[in-house]
């Protein structure tokens, strides 16, 4: 099965801003993805700077906006909300909430995080998820639970047969809690080194979008 020039269930290499130009308008159902924050982490080949996080969002929001039905993604930085609402601002927001540690946490210093959200399924979802991360490490720098993507895709999207999209795939939770749900997925991902964790957890194999 194919969407656009993509094989399903498949993994590309590449920038998402040009992969996702190949995406017919609303053609996945759940964008979920959670994009570089701008506060400096290290990537092979972008340089993760808070200048280059607002240009990043103003290329991928309308992007994301265009071919997703719903698009659900961390606001990265809080104090970035006032632009964020300013320029796109989402239908509405959901409170992922952590869990108090009362010092600066494994995921920051926060114990909720707002994540969030354009567009709408057809489904009965909350504005409240707890989902509380514990310490792991696969090579990322910054892990999503599993639980977090599997609560936010059943929720988000219709059951089999609905797409998610991960256009910063990075180590791929977001596709394998779409494959174990059942649901068709793609990801994108630029770093080769995400790509090879990607692959351990998906066991897929990768094409170039550029083949």
């Amino acid at each position: 099965m194919q969407i656009g020039p993509y094989e399903l269930d498949m993994v590309y290499q590449g920038d998402c801003l040009e992969l996702m130009k190949q995406l017919p308008d609303k053609s996945i159902d759940l964008v979920l993805t959670d994009p570089p924050y701008g506060v400096g982490l290290e990537y092979a080949s972008y340089q993760d700077t808070e200048e280059n996080w607002f240009k990043l969002m103003e290329a991928f929001i309308p992007e994301a906006k265009r071919v997703g039905k719903m698009v659900i993604m961390p606001s990265c930085r809080i104090r970035a909300l006032p632009w964020i609402y300013q320029t796109f601002p989402p239908d509405w927001l959901i409170c992922w909430y952590k869990g108090s540690t009362g010092h600066a946490a494994y995921i920051g210093f926060n114990d909720w995080e707002p994540l969030l959200v354009y567009g709408k399924n057809n489904s009965r979802m909350h504005d409240y998820m707890s989902i509380r991360p514990t310490p792991f490490d696969n090579g990322h720098p910054c892990p999503k639970p599993i639980e977090w993507a599997m609560w936010l895709i059943k929720r988000a999207t219709n059951g089999g047969g609905s797409i998610v999209l991960d256009p910063f795939m990075g180590s791929g939770t977001t596709c394998l809690a779409a494959k174990q749900l059942g649901m068709h997925w793609l990801g994108f991902e630029l770093e080769a080194t995400y790509i090879e964790i990607a692959k351990k957890q998906l066991s897929q194999e990768v094409l170039s979008a550029f083949q």
